[in-house]
């Protein structure tokens, strides 16, 4: 199978060697890559620079007019006829190359990240203009996401399936070389983030410590931790990748505050921590109800309760067993539900299953099985912990 993979972002080169030294995490287009070209099988990587560089006057024109995302999506149009299928890394690059792809009468297998259809402009390309008739495979991270897709976009459900977003569980593991400061508690990213909710709690904490990685490569979000002054014991700043797992390795508690929303906004920083075994406190909010349960493997709290923030950082700094307890569910249900290789695993699979529909008579995609959970055995969670 060829596929073309486009990636709306600049494409990370050069990190092979810090990869293999473990400073720097996977990327996840680079593992999907390597994923697809096990086997016979064939992978190329376009993502903005490729786009920039791309003489084709068509691309130039759609970069000029419509922007990078669209142009992106104009390269996969132009170069669709030499694959089997084209994956698509969000809505951004699915919803026009899907528009460029509805008069071709033949087309490659289309699967898709489906991040939150149910925003205005999207759910008016996929409710009115039925841009869905050009995708075979829609993968959501977020239940509320699907069930929307589903009820509201009336998309037919066989083309809809749930899947868990990932962390690197080779870079993110428990570091027990690393002491753990009970004293300190982090937080991170800037999608959807609540801090101020978060600092409002620690004002009251006086004799604990948060550290906040105020940066996120995706995100466009302010940060809200710049121009206010922060309490003494709090502090802002961005961290490189391995300087991040180490703010997470020392850190007693880890902190995902959000606003509202209805899609999986904190999902990165969550799977992270949880990744490393840490204890983790995050707003239930309406799309970020997937992964944690309340008092099993995390805290939640409500949206914008400063009460709320306060007690259940206490509780954790207090109660080391529970800190510990969580911290062990939390790693494995990352290793059963939430690995970059499950994750690579999955798209693969929805991939093959698309383009093996696009040579049957019917058509029919349906939902391509789920690979096996990368399983943790409770004595290597036990032993990573303990240490």
């Amino acid at each position: 199978m060829k596929t073309l993979l486009l990636i709306p972002s600049v494409l990370k080169t050069g990190v092979e060697n810090a990869v293999r030294h473990g400073d720097h995490p996977r990327m996840d287009y680079h593992a999907l890559a390597g994923e697809l070209r096990q086997g016979q099988g064939h992978a190329d990587l376009v993502g903005y620079a490729e786009v920039d560089a791309d003489s084709h006057p068509l691309v130039r024109l759609t970069r000029r007019l419509a922007g990078r995302d669209a142009a992106l999506a104009m390269v996969g149009f132009l170069r669709g006829a030499k694959y089997d299928a084209i994956f698509t890394n969000g809505e951004n690059v699915a919803i026009p190359l899907a528009l460029l792809l509805r008069n071709k009468r033949r087309r490659p297998a289309h699967v898709t990240i489906g991040h939150r259809p149910s925003t205005g402009k999207k759910r008016l390309f996929f409710g009115s203009l039925r841009v869905h008739d050009q995708i075979d495979s829609i993968l959501l991270y977020a239940t509320t996401q699907h069930d929307f897709a589903r009820s509201e976009l009336r998309i037919t459900p066989q083309k809809l399936r749930r899947i868990e977003f990932h962390a690197d569980e080779q870079f993110f593991k428990p570091r027990p070389q690393i002491p753990v400061n009970p004293a300190q508690i982090c937080a991170a990213g800037l999608e959807w983030r609540d801090y101020p909710t978060l600092i409002a709690a620690m004002e009251s904490l006086p004799d604990l410590e948060l550290r906040i990685a105020a940066a996120s490569p995706w995100s466009k979000h302010r940060n809200e931790t710049e121009a206010r002054t922060l309490p003494p014991n709090v502090s802002a700043k961005r961290y490189a990748y391995n300087e991040l797992r180490d703010l997470y390795a020392a850190s007693a508690i880890v902190a995902v505050p959000l606003y509202e929303n209805d899609f999986q906004a904190g999902v990165t920083t969550l799977l992270e921590a949880m990744a490393m075994g840490k204890a983790v406190i995050v707003t239930r909010t309406t799309g970020q109800t997937d992964i944690i349960t309340d008092g099993v493997n995390g805290l939640c709290v409500a949206v914008g309760d400063v009460d709320g923030w306060f007690e259940a950082i206490r509780r954790l700094q207090n109660d080391v067993a529970l800190r510990i307890q969580l911290g062990t569910n939390a790693l494995r249900w990352v290793h059963e539900h939430a690995t970059l290789n499950r994750w690579s695993g999955e798209i693969t699979a929805a991939l093959r299953n698309a383009t093996a529909a696009m040579r049957r008579p019917d058509g029919f995609t349906g939902n391509a099985p789920r690979t096996s959970p990368d399983t943790l055995p409770d004595s290597v969670l036990q032993r990573s912990l303990s240490k």
